[in-house]
């Protein structure tokens, strides 16, 4: 694909193509839980709202000592997307119920496998009428089990970091002078660490294109594996990477009693493409983390 170049130094041209790349970002903000409190509202961890019949799910892998051995996954987050309606400013999580987030933490898969698929889950029950919270799997270990935290939500404004800008543009600039333009908008790409939606907040480089990859079952996890895909399926890829959009975005957790990590302070990125979003089928939704 032929690139437009913007010339070093236009500003207008930058911030032009910037106005045609927003979007809407639902930033979110933990504090304490409250007593009492809804089991299906939106929440970290804590026990998950399940309906009855509902099955744990699992995920088998080796984790860092080689150990094969099928786990449970760890229960992340829970979004009562009733809450998040009025923050939801272009309309993309429609509908009712409550939106689940899981991912196998002890083998921490990070996405750019194929053979990863399953080490996260996403799934939304429409009907909250019949859920009840459901108790950790015996097997899941205590370190695993997410703390509980309430959630607060804000609507804002996203644009994609540098790296991405090739999958969302025909448009070619310089990266100093494109960064420039998005402090000037008074946007910070790190500003968020958990949001829904909008653009990642990238540590690695962009995710959309390893999101393509893996589902058409290329390994993406070092430079031999692009290097050796064929030119034609290279420009596929890149042109479809659009289709993906950032779901979920989750960082790493700090507090005075409490620690979670993913990798070292990293973030997990759950990624949807836009018809199965549109659509509400999250049963191909597809995990990356990533880490300093």
């Amino acid at each position: 694909m032929l690139k437009k170049e913007i010339d070093d130094g236009n500003a207008a041209k930058i911030n032009e193509l910037l106005d045609t790349l927003v979007k809407n970002e639902i930033a979110i903000r933990t504090r304490k839980p409250k007593k009492g409190a809804s089991f299906i509202r939106s929440k970290f961890g804590g026990l998950p709202a399940v309906p009855d019949g509902f099955k744990w799910p699992g995920f088998a892998a080796e984790n860092h000592d080689g150990e094969l051995a099928d786990r449970p996954l760890s229960f992340l987050c829970q979004i009562n997307l009733n809450e998040i309606a009025a923050f939801d400013k272009d309309s993309l999580l429609h509908g009712r119920g409550l939106l689940l987030f899981f991912y196998e933490q002890e083998s921490m898969c990070w996405g750019y496998d194929p053979k990863d698929k399953g080490c996260s889950r996403v799934f939304l029950f429409e009907n909250t009428d019949d859920l009840r919270p459901m108790d950790f799997p015996d097997d899941l270990d205590d370190e695993y089990r997410v703390k509980e935290y309430d959630l607060l939500f804000k609507s804002g404004n996203s644009y994609p970091c540098f790296e991405e800008l090739e999958c969302h543009s025909d448009y070619e600039c310089d990266w100093d002078d494109y960064d420039n333009e998005l402090e000037n908008k008074k946007y910070d790409p790190d500003s968020e660490r958990h949001k829904l939606l909008g653009y990642a907040n990238l540590i690695q480089g962009e995710m959309l294109t390893e999101c393509e990859r893996v589902s058409r079952g290329l390994y993406s996890g070092d430079f031999e594996s692009y290097k050796n895909t064929p030119e034609k399926v290279r420009e596929d890829v890149l042109k479809s990477a659009s289709e993906w959009i950032l779901l979920f975005q989750m960082a790493s957790i700090q507090d005075d009693d409490y620690e979670l990590m993913f990798g070292d302070v990293g973030n997990l990125y759950f990624y949807i493409r836009k018809e199965d979003l549109k659509e509400n089928r999250f049963d191909n939704v597809w995990l990356v983390s990533q880490c300093y």
